[in-house]
């Protein structure tokens, strides 16, 4: 029998709200011969639910470059030296993944066995039956696509990936169909979860999760009534569906979709942050049908620099739409901001304050959501730096004082330098890392890290990138994302913006 822990670097009520370590089970528990539990960090924070060094392998399912140091607590508390290089045959497989880690793999190479780059569906069978052939021997993992193994050195893998969603489909909706019987909390507000696509064809420039999900795929429209259909009839487990995928007003057939749920079927429907460029009257009145009463929506910036992000709708735009929108029962809006941009200025600022002010006088009530820009990799914004936190903290306080606003929130500042640099980073952050997992993770902790290793902060997030040059995760090979497109469309976004690229 094979003993797999599925990790996760929080304590239970945060963990078991992550559909991903559910899935990662109900994979395992396909093969008779796996035994899994979960294992999550006390209450205390100082202590584990279980001990690490009881299972033959350990998953880390990864979702925020800020946990990294909560990995290797969780190893130390275990009594597990979490350097890979100072573990031996007696001690567990160490596994991570996570779309973090398939991005950037190289700041926590130092301590994985094995990292995997693309969909668990593939990756998590394989490693199985590559573990009941060849065990804890780990040169024997390299070369089946997806998996990267770290300690023989930086190779090329390409992401492993799912290309028809139907078994996905079906497993996540089954998982959360499972999790609300068992009533287990859900960061989902309907008991039936839907993936109707992986991926994004929209390409906005700064969005990793867009370009590290590629290649773009869509569920069968099909496919997704049938499951709909056979739960309903399940002794009514189903009063509402929850939508899942990053541009889901995408999906060729999302309109026939929300017709069926809404109209068909009378099902409640959430669904996700949306496209403006892709909302008309219907979808918005079958949104509104289907019982949602906050439309969101990511203007990102101001007209400007939205056009050259890859957004190419107007104020105009955003305004038509939350008008269609409480003209049909929505009655609050969500609006994400990101600032500190690259080419921004301060008339940018003042653009997003009057879209906001022209939202105020027609009475539309809405949250405001402002938010760092944190250069991440396999985007075509992966070459610039981030903005100082000066320019970062005065932008945000001018949208506040604005006030025109119902609520307002912000993304710390200093929690985005430390993302950025854990996403941006080599593996001499490796040893940032491990400083950082011998405290308490408070932000004057992170504060004296930072201090200390300026010059990684200083190489990785407030430098140029050379563009002829190898970055840490040039090995890692997105298909959809190949950095010379990337490369193609920093040229463009630079040229409009009117940025000059170093020479």
């Amino acid at each position: 029998m094979i003993k797999v822990a599925i990790a996760y670097p929080s304590n239970a009520r945060v963990a078991l709200q992550s559909l991903s370590i559910h899935i990662i089970r109900k994979l395992l528990n396909e093969h008779s011969n796996v035994y899994s539990d979960f294992v999550f960090i006390g209450d205390d924070g100082k202590s584990l639910t279980k001990s690490l060094r009881d299972f033959d392998i350990v998953i880390f399912s990864v979702h925020y470059e800020l946990d990294y140091p909560r990995i290797l607590k969780m190893m130390e508390l275990s009594g597990i030296n979490p350097y890979n290089s100072q573990r031996s045959i007696d001690d567990p497989l160490i596994v991570l993944g996570g779309p973090t880690l398939m991005a950037n793999p190289e700041p926590m190479a130092p301590f994985a066995d094995i990292m995997l780059i693309g969909d668990a569906e593939v990756l998590i069978p394989q490693l199985i039956s590559h573990y009941m052939e060849y065990g804890k021997n780990i040169d024997s993992y390299i070369g089946p696509m997806g998996f990267y193994v770290p300690s023989i050195g930086r190779h090329t893998v390409t992401k492993a990936f799912v290309k028809d969603l139907s078994y996905s489909i079906r497993l996540i909706h089954d998982t959360a169909i499972e999790l609300g019987l068992g009533n287990v909390k859900s960061i989902f507000s309907n008991p039936a979860v839907l993936e109707v696509m992986r991926g994004c064809p929209r390409g906005c420039l700064f969005c990793m999760e867009g370009f590290v999900s590629r290649p773009v795929r869509f569920a069968d429209i099909t496919s997704i009534k049938g499951l709909i259909l056979r739960d309903l009839g399940r002794n009514g487990i189903i009063n509402g569906v929850s939508l899942i995928g990053l541009s889901v007003t995408d999906h060729p057939g999302f309109k026939e979709l929300m017709n069926f749920l809404v109209n068909e079927l009378k099902l409640n429907v959430s669904v996700p942050s949306l496209r403006v460029d892709t909302l008309d009257r219907d979808i918005i009145r079958l949104i509104a049908k289907g019982g949602q009463r906050v439309l969101t929506i990511a203007p990102e910036s101001s007209e400007r620099l939205r056009k050259a992000l890859g957004k190419g709708f107007s104020d105009d735009d955003v305004v038509k739409i939350a008008m269609d929108a409480v003209s049909v029962g929505i009655d609050h809006l969500k609006l994400y901001f990101m600032v500190g941009l690259p080419g921004e200025g301060d008339e940018d600022i003042k653009s997003i304050v009057n879209l906001l002010t022209r939202l105020r006088r027609l009475g539309i009530k809405h949250s405001l959501s402002v938010n760092p820009w944190i250069p991440k990799p396999h985007t075509p914004l992966q070459w610039l730096p981030m903005a100082d936190d000066k320019v970062i903290n005065d932008r945000i306080k001018t949208l506040r004082d604005a006030r025109t606003y119902d609520e307002f929130s912000t993304y710390n500042v200093l929690d985005a330098k430390v993302q950025a640099l854990l996403a941006l980073g080599d593996r001499d952050v490796g040893n940032l890392i491990f400083e950082a997992s011998l405290t308490n993770l408070d932000r004057g902790s992170w504060r004296r890290l930072l201090r200390k290793y300026e010059n990684l902060l200083n190489k990785y997030v407030y430098s140029w990138k050379p563009l002829n040059g190898e970055l840490p995760w040039s090995h890692i090979k997105i298909p959809g994302a190949e950095e010379e497109n990337l490369k193609s469309l920093l040229f463009k976004y630079v040229n409009e913006v009117g940025i000059n690229l170093p020479t």
